[in-house]
């Protein structure tokens, strides 16, 4: 589980548009999960049910441009819908364990969701939006936000995903039993001036006028 990724994930990534300054500052602040110490502490039977749950590979994917369209699709069925209502439900064996529990709460399973939500955005043509498209590709840059705005569409999608994106998701994170060391939450907060950018007058008007696409 890669959950320290998908969790900088909606903040590193703004972050870089502002200036390497701020992207290694926080960077500095890392939080590591301890995912191995996390295993051992499970019984051998809710082990290999989790290690071998499609649920894992269909839900909490690894989206990439090989795969985006698959897995894409696989997130947002009704049985990853299913799961992320109540995970503890697929993993019966595992269900009584403090540890499992504690990272499968729904402050996490969240995260999830906007992770994938984050690298699954589509414009009204039905391709990645440039914003997700940077997330494969590890890009970067305010061109990349700036690009974002060319669609109504992808704007209104990263918009609605960064107004969901709450603190205590990366409090629960942070202080949980195989996490180490702190977020800077004054630069996490940097995710407020995005959506600034994004509601901003400019951002409507390079997506009203994009020669790409053209709204009524």
């Amino acid at each position: 589980m890669k959950l320290i990724y998908l969790l900088l994930t909606l903040t590193i990534s703004t972050l870089s548009f502002a200036n390497s300054i701020n992207f290694l500052k926080l960077i500095k602040r890392d939080v590591t999960y301890d995912e191995e110490a996390f295993l051992n502490n499970l019984s051998e039977e809710c082990r290999t049910e989790y290690e071998n749950s499609e649920y894992n590979n269909k839900c909490m994917p690894d989206i990439t441009l090989v795969n985006y369209n698959n897995s894409c699709s696989d997130v947002d069925s009704e049985k990853c819908k299913t799961f992320f209502s109540d995970p503890l439900k697929c993993f019966p064996s595992c269900q009584n364990i403090p540890e499992f529990k504690e990272l499968f709460q729904p402050a996490i399973m969240k995260t999830y969701q906007q992770s994938n939500k984050v690298f699954c955005q589509t414009n009204e043509k039905g391709e990645l939006c440039p914003y997700s498209l940077s997330m494969m590709t590890k890009g970067g840059g305010i061109n990349v936000l700036l690009d974002q705005c060319k669609s109504k569409k992808c704007t209104e999608s990263l918009l609605e995903i960064f107004k969901d994106i709450s603190i205590d998701q990366f409090t629960v994170f942070e202080n949980s039993t195989y996490t180490t060391g702190n977020f800077n939450y004054n630069e996490l907060n940097l995710v407020n001036q995005y959506i600034s950018i994004l509601e901003s007058k400019k951002c409507q008007y390079l997506h009203v006028t994009s020669d790409a696409i053209t709204y009524h």
